[in-house]
């Protein structure tokens, strides 16, 4: 997993190890913490290593239920679930197919793009329409394109008839709003000033009031504390991803 979290900074730590907190978890919640704030204070190779490797611990950790995980530790097994196996119980949670095996990266990303994408087909078309003006695209060129694609989708579609810039904010737009519904507007609106703080340019125009809408339009009904972790963290990780791509296309 490491070409996953080298692509990390310090907002998207804190973003995450605030979706992983709970007083009920047995992974170690106040480790991560230390590990997060020795990575604030240098942000040294060594650190980063460090908190990756918590950080993979406690992913695998939520990807199990909590008697396999036990019983896997008592008995010297490897007590988490593979990444990937947790990438697919996440696809598998909300409805939409397993992404191609790949490296962590790939696969994270797919998911969000299919899941982001299958969530906009999913809106009706005054929904889609008021989403693209609100990302910026004219009303007239919203409309055509719409009217163009009949209700069918898909990321190669979206980026030819906008931008990368566009798409990647109504991707982020989903992905926030489903996160703010999992979670509690509360608590992501105080995760999310994290990531405002920090990286303003990539998230300050897709703001509560944006998310907050979204959140009307995400279907998605979770069923267990680990998954209501699970799905916004792999979402998530997708989104920085993404972030990357387009970083280094732009660069």
């Amino acid at each position: 997993m490491n070409d996953l979290f080298s692509i990390l900074n310090l907002a998207d730590y804190r973003f995450i190890h605030g979706l992983i907190e709970s007083p009920f978890n047995l992974t170690d919640d106040t480790r991560i913490s230390t590990l997060v704030a020795a990575f604030e204070k240098e942000e040294s190779p060594e650190n980063r290593s460090a908190l990756n490797t918590q950080l993979e611990s406690s992913l695998r950790y939520l990807g199990s239920s909590d008697l396999a995980y036990t019983f896997r530790s008592i008995t010297g097994s490897d007590p988490g679930v593979s990444f990937q196996e947790m990438i697919r119980d996440v696809a598998s949670t909300i409805n939409v197919d397993p992404p191609a095996l790949g490296t962590a990266r790939e696969m994270v990303e797919q998911l969000a793009t299919d899941y982001a994408t299958k969530q906009f087909a999913d809106l009706s078309t005054e929904q889609q329409q008021q989403m693209l003006e609100d990302l910026g695209v004219d009303r007239e060129k919203a409309a055509s394109f719409l009217a163009r694609s009949a209700g069918v989708f898909a990321l190669p579609m979206l980026i030819e008839a906008f931008n990368f810039v566009i798409v990647q904010g109504l991707i982020k737009t989903i992905v926030f709003g489903t996160i703010a519904k999992i979670v509690g507007s509360q608590i992501a609106g105080r995760l999310f000033s994290f990531l405002v703080a920090r990286m303003p340019w990539w998230v300050s125009w897709i703001g509560p009031a944006a998310w907050t809408l979204s959140i009307g339009w995400t279907t998605i009904d979770l069923q267990g504390p680990a998954k209501r972790k699970t799905v916004p963290i792999v979402l998530y990780l997708g989104l920085c991803s993404l972030r990357e791509r387009h970083d280094l296309e732009a660069s």
